[in-house]
């Protein structure tokens, strides 16, 4: 699994490990930020809202709320001119050049001291700086280890400490269907390859692995109804 996997899938991998981790949210990349995200909400019923632009990275967002703590992010390129300039953007537009996919999730622990526990994990530092600007202005950034790129390049997950006060699922949104929560995930690799990677609250997690390339290849959401709404995409890794 590389540098940043200190574990080995076998054992306690470090005392300050969350004991139990979530799905916090979920990044599909699409080639047209309303297109996309008008899309997605005719084929899950879910709503949406503006979620705001990240500086110096040419990328913007919107945010659809699936349950407590629990949302997927629509993004895409806004400004090219700014992707270009950076290794991240020039990525995220590579990403986009087939249409929607999965470009990585996050997993959420429910303290500080458990994010830190994963940066001495990772042998990654926690990543403090703001993030987000939203159409009001206000900025949102959450600690998180490690870096994206460092993940999200290779499918797999890196890990968020969020204020259950502040979390973005509680934007307000109107849904024609009330999702309560993601059911499950399917995710490539192997049950062993995420526990070596996030430690043992790995088997918490609501995932099925098709033994394919890391990455997610489908979330399901369910609603109050009882129903389940998959969102089925392409994966940021080939094959």
């Amino acid at each position: 699994m590389g540098k940043l996997a200190a574990g080995d899938g076998r054992g306690p991998a470090h005392p300050r490990l969350a004991r139990m981790l979530r799905i916090d949210h979920i990044a599909l990349g699409v080639q047209n930020l309303y297109e996309g995200a008008e899309r997605l909400r005719t084929e899950t019923g879910f709503g949406d809202c503006e979620g705001g632009w990240f500086p110096g990275v040419g990328v913007a967002n919107r945010i659809m709320p699936l349950g407590p703590r629990q949302y997927l992010e629509t993004e895409s390129v806004i400004d090219a001119t700014t992707a270009e300039r950076t290794t991240g953007g020039r990525w995220f537009r590579e990403q986009l050049q087939a249409g929607d996919v999965f470009i990585g999730w996050c997993a959420g622990v429910d303290s500080r001291e458990e994010l830190d526990g994963y940066a001495e994990w990772f042998g990654a530092e926690v990543e403090e700086t703001s993030t987000r600007i939203r159409p009001d202005g206000t900025v949102r950034g959450s600690p998180r280890t490690p870096n994206a790129p460092a993940a999200w390049r290779r499918g797999l997950p890196n890990v968020f400490y969020m204020d259950p006060d502040t979390h973005p699922a509680n934007d307000p949104v109107q849904h024609q269907h009330q999702p309560t929560g993601i059911a499950w995930m399917e995710v490539g690799g192997t049950a062993h390859d995420m526990r070596r990677w996030l430690g043992p609250g790995a088997d918490d997690l609501p995932l099925e692995y098709n033994k394919r390339p890391h990455g997610v290849y489908a979330v399901a959401v369910q609603t109050e109804e009882g129903k389940e709404v998959v969102i089925r995409r392409r994966s940021v890794l080939p094959g």
